[in-house]
């Protein structure tokens, strides 16, 4: 009865908030099923474009369309390098490039689609009528198209939920629901393949005509359902009304450099490359020993994708019982011993099975951990940086590139070791794992290497902190800074002050009250769990009043006393004044003590400013060697203005399908017009670049003084309430 009961509760849960989301949360339900069913056509075109990108290990690059493996190597190598330049072109449109429907949704179609096009022709393109060295060269080509228009669908749909909510549990849990319906397009689609490869190809799942009737099908209901997450999604990001953000891709790489976190998730990834070496294992020990039939196969396919359900149903209960750290090192071991137990259970495919079902069960955590910490990941980086930097990660990421280029080696070399390689005797270099003893040999030594990879994967979480308190406190911070910055600039609205005013209040009693009872204590005590649980959640809220109130005193502290002394020394000397800066700043600010925390931690920021300054500097020298030209911002905005009336008149004539030359007329006009904003972006971006130091220190003097109206906001909020 129960459970009926808490069925029918949730029933009526999901109709009171299908339009608007519940208290504390942002997404209604009706935008949680439609990023959530969207994902099933997203990762069925991911599925697609996955199985074609070039790598070491590509079957259908080198067992269907006969690439050697260190052709394939070499191949990937330039592929790596060259989708350096288009990661900056991603990430710099991700940051910079406005849209009205916000930073990742206007990239779900403007990239799935010509995503699904690429891999049509990839797969249909007749190889056996060119040369190998033109079957080469096709493949890089349409590898060149996919690194940009498949990275960037990627991670527009993916990093999306960073945007849908600033609650990390809700993203969590949407996370993990969409994981769950996701995760059914690549099951279904590996349950299907063998069959379609029995009819068509003679069990041959290697062969390029089952690729022929399965990517069509696939490209259709991908593209359907991603419309779904489009039209039906909207991002929701914590800033100011009035913030406008224009980074520079050097700012915003040196930002994200800082983040310690990105660089702990980042050196896992790197540090395992080696844990994905026993994903073809299943498929070798079918396709080579035969272990089984297709059916059969089917099936087994069918299992292990129901693995990977139990982890995304389990994962927000775990990471909100234990957090995200404990979850993440607790699945990692997990890992390294069903890896190492598929060692000496190998003769079966069915005991490989098993094995492998757990390793995808441990495996699956990681589906509703990745995004879930990715998001927090960009909070903390808000936060520190004071820009929402998103785009900018996946550039950075790019040294993980060269990582993996060095790393990508070592397949290919095992693989020759043991026989695969072209001239080895047969007609595909592959078929030489028909041999079983050559082939049970090399899946050994995969499965050594994997469990290897596991273990080493695991190391750096453990110097990851970033709980799940310290993220509440960024958010309510971040919506602090928003409501200080919109009251200075004359447009904060009541509902967005008495948000956050309430919060404020709330963390200024909890400061003033004892602290509550430590857990240790209550369960010394024998609390009840209900007990408990109230006694973690009231600890939570306690260090994160702390956070919010020690954030409105920010500024009396030393450091940011001193940033400050140095910021309006800055805006004393005015813009002109960064012509005048020299080597001796940067020397002082090196010079000053640090035998103390507070010491170092000043020292740090001096070091910054002083660095900032010579930056500025050198490219007002380049780009203003006669002086600083002031920009003007007003005639800027009419050409932006006049863009728009042109575009809407322009829309308006076609509409009503006016005559020809009076269209062209404006179309000159708008294209004139273009032409002088886009080198207007540019003046500005010289200017900016120029000014950098002047406008980041007049930010937080201005910041400051928003800070001290505090008394201010509180009256105007008292008479808003009293109303």
């Amino acid at each position: 009865m129960d459970y009926i009961k808490q069925g029918l509760e949730k029933v009526k849960e999901v109709k009171t908030y299908w339009n608007k989301p519940s208290k504390g949360n942002y997404m209604p339900f009706k935008e949680i099923l439609a990023y959530s069913v969207g994902g099933f056509g997203a990762y069925s075109i991911f599925t697609m474009a996955q199985a074609l990108l070039l790598s070491t290990t590509n079957v259908i690059i080198g067992n269907t369309i006969g690439i050697q493996p260190m052709h394939m190597y070499v191949m990937y190598l330039i592929s790596v390098v060259t989708n350096i330049p288009l990661t900056m072109v991603r990430a710099n449109m991700v940051d910079n490039v406005k849209y009205k429907e916000g930073k990742y949704r206007p990239y779900l179609l403007r990239m799935g689609v010509p995503t699904v096009l690429i891999s049509l022709l990839f797969v249909f393109t007749p190889y056996t009528k060119v040369d190998y060295i033109w079957r080469c060269v096709l493949i890089f080509i349409y590898n060149f198209g996919l690194q940009f228009f498949y990275n960037f669908f990627y991670d527009a749909y993916e990093n999306l939920i960073h945007v849908l909510s600033p609650n990390s549990q809700e993203r969590t849990n949407v996370t993990a629901i969409k994981s769950m319906i996701y995760s059914l397009s690549p099951t279904v689609t590996n349950f299907v393949t063998p069959l379609i490869a029995d009819k068509v190809a003679d069990g041959n799942m290697y062969d390029l005509r089952v690729y022929q009737w399965l990517y069509p099908f696939i490209a259709i209901v991908g593209v359907g359902m991603v419309i779904l997450v489009y039209a039906r999604t909207e991002e929701k990001i914590v800033l100011a009304r009035t913030h406008k953000m224009k980074i520079r891709f050097t700012d915003a790489l040196r930002e994200v450099a800082k983040n310690k976190y990105f660089w702990i998730i980042s050196l896992a990834g790197w540090l395992g490359f080696l844990e994905t070496c026993t994903y073809v294992i299943l498929q070798w020990l079918y396709n080579y020993a035969h272990l089984c039939t297709a059916e059969q196969y089917s099936f087994i396919t069918l299992i292990r994708g129901t693995a990977y359900t139990w982890g995304m149903v389990l994962a927000p209960f775990a990471i909100k019982k234990w957090g995200k750290k404990r979850v993440l090192i607790a699945t990692n071991l997990f890992n390294i011993c069903f890896l190492a137990l598929v060692y000496p259970l190998m003769g079966s495919i069915w005991t490989v099975l098993i094995c492998m079902y757990f390793n995808s069960v441990a495996d699956s955590f990681i589906l509703v951990l990745n995004p879930a910490i990715q998001a927090d990941i960009r909070d903390y980086q808000h936060y520190k940086s004071g820009e929402r930097i998103d785009g900018m990660f996946g550039a950075v990421a790019m040294i993980g590139g060269f990582v993996t280029m060095a790393t990508s080696s070592v397949l290919p070399a095992v693989y020759e070791k043991y026989g695969i390689y072209s001239g080895n005797g047969y007609e595909n270099m592959y078929d030489v794992l028909y041999d079983l003893p050559t082939l049970y040999k090399l899946v050994g030594v995969l499965v050594i290497l994997s469990a290897v990879g596991a273990a080493l994967n695991v190391i750096p979480y453990f110097f990851y902190d970033l709980s799940e308190t310290k993220q509440k406190a960024v958010i309510r911070i971040l919506q602090i800074r928003a409501m200080f910055e919109d009251y200075g600039n004359g447009v904060l609205t009541d509902e967005d002050m008495k948000g956050t005013m309430e919060l404020i209040g709330d963390a200024q009693r909890r400061t003033q009250s004892p602290k509550p009872t430590d857990l240790h204590t209550l369960k010394a005590q024998k609390a009840t769990k209900k007990e408990l649980k109230q006694a973690k959640a009231d600890l939570e809220e306690y260090e994160i009043a702390w956070a919010v109130v020690n954030e409105l005193d920010r500024f009396s502290a030393p450091e940011a006393q001193s940033r400050l002394n140095r910021a309006r020394g800055v805006l004393a000397n005015g813009i002109g004044g960064i012509m005048g800066v020299t080597e001796n700043a940067l020397s002082a600010a090196k010079a000053l003590p640090g035998s103390t925390k507070e010491e170092r931690a000043l020292r740090k920021e001096a070091i910054a400013d002083a660095k900032l300054g010579l930056r500025s500097k050198k490219a007002a020298l380049k780009y203003y060697p006669n002086g600083i030209t002031p920009f003007d911002t007003d005639g800027f905005r009419r050409l932006e203005e006049e863009e728009k009336a042109l575009a809407e008149r322009k829309a308006s004539l076609l509409k009503a399908k006016a005559g020809k030359d009076e269209i062209a007329a404006v179309s000159e006009r708008h294209k004139e017009i273009l032409r002088r904003i886009k080198a207007q972006e540019t003046e500005y971006q010289h200017y900016s670049e120029s000014t950098k130091a002047y406008t980041e220190a007049k930010k937080y003097v201005t910041q400051a003084e928003n800070y001290a109206r505090f008394g201010e906001l509180a009256e105007k909020y008292e008479s808003t309430i009293r109303k």
